[in-house]
């Protein structure tokens, strides 16, 4: 199993990335708020991955964050639940917000997902309620001071998981809503102001 990639990032696609570790290039799945924190091609990259083998492909799937990659795999042992439907969550949720769904079982929060419909947000409210709790999630916002709660969450995640200090990092994000004001419209927005900031 291949658990973690430590390499030189050579290119990212809108899906993928290509990380370089050890001679060989690995192309690796990631959800949309990871793909958006990596930095520019050509820099060195940590990847915790899954190494998903199914009879007619054998994908890698990769995450910031160890939290992340349990996230994913908690979402796998759901029925109805396979890694593109995972990961399609976790591009659209962080952690902290799909955790706050799970455990009130929130249907509308988990039927904004692509491929995620009433029976299955269902499904998975009863089967994962009560395993959410566990897990070491992204932290949320330190206020409810009218933040979106799902990008900034995302953004902060980002911040952290490129070796920021959670108050440095924090701090970064406000900064980077108070400028875009509180509807950015992409994650990636978020994250190049807060960078900018910090």
């Amino acid at each position: 199993m291949i658990a973690m990639v430590r390499g030189i990032l050579l290119e990212k696609g809108p899906e993928s990335a290509v990380v370089e570790a050890g001679g060989l290039g690995y192309e690796v799945f990631l959800p949309g708020p990871a793909l958006a924190a990596l930095p520019q091609a050509g820099q060195e990259v940590s990847l915790y991955t899954h190494f998903h083998v199914r009879e007619d492909a054998q994908v890698l799937y990769g995450f910031l964050t160890p939290a992340d990659r349990r996230v994913f795999l908690l979402l796998l042992t759901v029925k109805g639940v396979g890694p593109k439907v995972a990961l399609g969550i976790l591009s659209r949720l962080s952690g902290a917000v799909l955790a706050a769904a799970l455990l009130k079982r929130d249907l509308a929060v988990l039927t904004q997902v692509p491929g995620v419909g009433k029976k299955l947000a269902e499904r998975l409210g009863v089967e994962l309620s009560d395993k959410v709790s566990g897990l070491d999630l992204a932290v949320g916002p330190a206020d409810g001071g009218g933040r979106a709660e799902g990008p900034w969450d995302q953004a902060v995640a980002a911040l952290l998981a490129l070796g920021y200090p959670q108050s440095q990092a924090r701090q970064a994000v406000d900064a980077a809503f108070r400028g875009l004001g509180k509807q950015p419209a992409k994650l990636e927005d978020i994250v190049k102001a807060a960078l900018k900031a910090v």
